[in-house]
């Protein structure tokens, strides 16, 4: 995939984040440093339904772009969706979780930019 696909991927995920009030929205390019993904976007919701709006606004946009979903795992009951589409990885938390598991912080020393 070409770096122009991935950042539509990127700018598309995260446009779709803050539509719904997402916030604390940033990507790390890991892909230097992972064979995971090339991209985690990280992003944090105030309660569950947020956090399913969230995901449900996600899956909408990227699908809307053509962009295909090859995994989803995770639910807001347990506070931490996880939306794989190869180059990019979606972390999507409730605050509370995203501290707990705090993938920011392993993954400081990689490129990161904010979204707001």
């Amino acid at each position: 995939m070409t770096d122009t696909n991935i950042e539509n991927m990127i700018n598309t995920a995260t446009a779709a984040i803050l539509d719904r009030k997402g916030y604390d929205v940033v990507s790390l390019h890991v892909g230097k440093v992972s064979i995971i993904a090339d991209y985690f976007i990280l992003a944090s919701a105030s309660n569950k339904s947020q956090l399913d709006a969230l995901v449900d606004s996600v899956e909408e946009k990227m699908k809307d772009a053509g962009h295909t979903l090859k995994n989803r795992e995770g639910r807001s009951t347990g506070g931490w969706v996880l939306l794989d589409y190869n180059e990019i990885v979606i972390h999507l938390f409730l605050e509370e979780m995203r501290d707990f598991y705090s993938l920011d912080s392993t993954w400081r020393d990689v490129d990161r930019k904010e979204y707001k």
